[in-house]
């Protein structure tokens, strides 16, 4: 019998056979980390688990028993027109807000990598809004766009844009924008520090062999800076993506959810669903539908990155 026979008689022939022989082989790394792996299931996996049997639930706060009623809540929740404007207005959030961080930081990052006067400073000074607690921002930019004692207001007044003060926070069609520049603010010095890791990890040949080709700082930006940066601006942007989804201090602490809940989120809903108007159960159907958005994002978002074959 040939050796290449002998491979084929002895190859499992299902994948159930081989993945029986790959994990006879390997038990003993199994077993190590088993204990590790049955503590992040009850710590991560718990919490999930019973806020979806809550989900099923008519669950008063106030009340000691639960009544078990299915998708009830779920069938409430989808019929509802507050529900696709929360959705619109988280979606609008999310997209406009990790944008505007991820554009600001890039460029940033980009500067900080050049050899500039005073450059650890800048780097260091970069990082102060980030070390900043969200609600102490929050409130900083409430007073900056109050009507009549902002800063916003003033300068606009003072270059002749507007004639009387404006209530940004007041006003459903500006609100959403006056939270989404406050928590650029304190997410873009996240993003730029986390680009400038991934621009120095650059190997300096790349440029010097694009420059040599005749290549312009356009070009070397856009065929070399931006494909070696690919993965780390996926990540960045992923996980930028599920911290504003989830982002509560900043809007709750700015304008609570108004003006008629024109800046309320899902996760704001949540907040006064479950907490405020003390329905627990119809809460928890709010929170597994947002985990299902965003379970759904993070699949898809790396399902596109890696349909060429890349990976992280």
């Amino acid at each position: 019998m040939g050796i290449a026979e002998q491979y084929t008689e002895n190859t499992p022939d299902s994948r159930y056979e081989q993945t029986v022989g790959y994990l006879r082989r390997n038990y003993r790394a199994y077993l190590l980390i088993a204990p590790a792996a049955l503590f992040l299931l009850s710590v991560v996996g718990y919490p999930i688990f019973e806020t979806f049997r809550l989900s099923l639930y008519r669950a008063p706060e106030s009340a000691t028993t639960e009544t078990f009623i299915g998708f009830q809540h779920y069938t409430t929740i989808l019929n509802s027109q507050i529900f696709y404007q929360l959705v619109w207005q988280t979606g609008r959030w999310v997209v406009v807000s990790v944008f505007l961080k991820t554009t600001l930081g890039l460029l940033i990052a980009l500067h900080l990598k050049g050899d500039i006067k005073g450059r650890k400073f800048f780097r260091t000074g970069f990082l102060i809004p980030w070390g900043i607690p969200y609600a102490i921002s929050a409130v900083v930019f409430r007073w900056m766009e109050h009507p009549q004692y902002g800063y916003i207001n003033a300068i606009l007044l003072k270059l002749g844009v507007i004639e009387q003060g404006i209530g940004i926070l007041g006003n459903p069609q500006t609100a959403w924008l006056g939270v989404v520049v406050a928590d650029a603010w304190i997410g873009t010095p996240f993003m730029a520090i986390i680009i400038l890791a991934g621009l120095q990890s650059i190997p300096d040949q790349l440029y010097e062999a694009a420059a040599v080709d005749g290549a312009e700082k356009w070009h070397q930006f856009r065929y070399v800076t931006l494909p070696q940066l690919k993965s780390v601006l996926l990540i960045a942007t992923l996980l930028s993506t599920i911290w504003t989804f989830v982002s509560f201090d900043v809007i709750w602490t700015m304008t609570g959810g108004g003006p008629i809940n024109s800046t309320a989120t899902l996760v704001i809903w949540i907040f006064e669903t479950a907490f405020a108007q003390g329905n627990l159960g119809l809460g928890a159907a709010y929170s597994v539908i947002g985990f299902a958005i965003l379970g759904v994002f993070a699949v898809v978002y790396l399902r596109v990155y890696t349909s060429g074959g890349e990976e992280l």
